[in-house]
């Protein structure tokens, strides 16, 4: 064996050795203390994508708010999709349709991976546009894609978690939060969701009940931020790509939820990008069945903006891991995407709701859901731009 071989093969060795070390031991839980989870301090923070509860919650929070007045109009909602660095179509989009004039305050927002990322600065309107254009274009995001190097083979990410936390924790500070919250005072709802790896389950989070907690207690703020932060950057944790996300929850049992310090017993759960078992939603898709009551019904509109492409496109995919990952992961969300669009479309007309769509028009060859290189960044959210201002922003599909 040469000089160079031989030092490669112990290199080799020794980075086994340390993957051993680097993998870090997660306890066996059993299925119903699993279930039985919550998030301490924050009782109302999320629920389930296959919650058997959840229409009748909804129902009671759509009473409750019509009861308090606090939202009378049509409901105007915006899912937004995941894509990766192609949110910066989404945020394009957004930013046109204010200068357009007629973009609407929406009742409810929600998100996916980068569609969560855009969703707080799209809840909160127009006054954020400023903070969501230097997100998506000024090269912030240009360090998520900085490799790990011999590491990425032994620990669950090829690239920096740091970058993504870095970049989420710039923008979600305590003047963010506190606006969220008083939104939600007047009837408005938040909501991302994250994939949980351990029960293959869709979570959706309430993101406007977590800075409500904040506003209510403040001694929950920090807590409150690093939560947020968290389901944020797990949504956006594109498997493979980025390291998952340890969320911790606990097992209150008969103990007071409410008390700081240890309770139950503590579990970490381990999520990832809303997109794996969410491409985008109004409601999880246990729900979509769901008939709104009679009296409940306003009409509105559904807008649902894909930070990326819908059809199904001819590319010759570089072989090697890192590409075939992101293609794989497009053609998955794209199909999902197709089915989730019909079944939305049913929901929408079976609940006298309107809906339309804009995705990045299939000769749009910039971009990539992993190309967050400034100057690609910059073409797409111009693209993105250009067709929220014009008169054909939104598309019937």
């Amino acid at each position: 064996m040469s000089l160079p071989v031989f030092r490669f093969a112990l290199a080799a060795l020794a980075m086994l050795s340390l993957g051993g070390c680097l993998t870090v031991p997660r306890d066996a839980t059993v299925t119903n203390e699993a279930a039985a989870a919550i998030v301490p301090q924050f009782l109302n923070a999320r629920f389930n994508a296959d919650d058997p509860t959840l229409s009748a919650r909804l129902e009671k929070d759509m009473r409750a708010t019509i009861a308090k007045h606090l939202s009378t109009g049509p409901y105007q909602i915006l899912a937004l999709s995941g894509g990766g660095a192609d949110g910066a179509y989404g945020a394009g989009v957004l930013i046109g349709w204010t200068k357009r004039g007629d973009r609407p305050q929406f009742s409810m927002v929600t998100g996916v991976s980068t569609g969560a990322l855009i969703a707080p600065f799209a809840f909160l309107g127009p006054d954020y546009d400023a903070k969501l254009r230097e997100a998506y274009t000024s090269g912030v995001a240009a360090g998520l894609t900085r490799k790990r190097g011999l590491y990425a083979a032994f620990t669950p990410g090829i690239f920096q978690a740091g970058e993504l936390r870095n970049l989420v924790a710039r923008y979600i500070d305590d003047d963010l939060i506190e606006a969220i919250a008083r939104e939600q005072l007047k009837g408005r709802r938040l909501f991302v969701a994250t994939t949980n790896l351990d029960s293959q389950e869709g979570v959706v989070w309430d993101i406007g009940a977590i800075a409500l907690e904040a506003k209510t207690h403040p001694y929950k703020r920090a807590a409150a931020r690093d939560l947020i932060c968290k389901v944020l950057v797990a949504s956006a944790s594109v498997p493979g790509a980025f390291a998952p996300v340890m969320i911790e929850t606990d097992t209150v049992g008969d103990q007071n939820p409410e008390a700081l310090g240890p309770k139950g017993h503590p579990l970490q759960e381990m999520h990832v990008d809303g997109s794996v078992t969410l491409p985008f939603f109004i409601l999880p898709e246990s729900m979509l069945d769901w008939t709104v009551p009679t009296d409940l019904r306003r009409g509105g509109h559904v807008y649902v903006l894909v930070n990326g492409k819908i059809n199904a496109a001819y590319a010759v995919t570089k072989n090697n891991a890192v590409t075939i990952a992101a293609r794989s992961l497009e053609t998955i969300t794209k199909a999902q995407a197709r089915l989730t669009l019909v079944a939305l479309r049913g929901f929408a007309e079976r609940n006298d709701l309107s809906m339309s769509v804009t995705a990045m028009p299939d000769d749009f060859v910039e971009g990539g859901m992993l190309a967050f290189d400034t100057q690609s960044m910059n073409k797409v959210f111009d693209k993105g731009y250009a067709i929220g201002l014009s008169a054909q922003n939104w598309t019937d599909k």
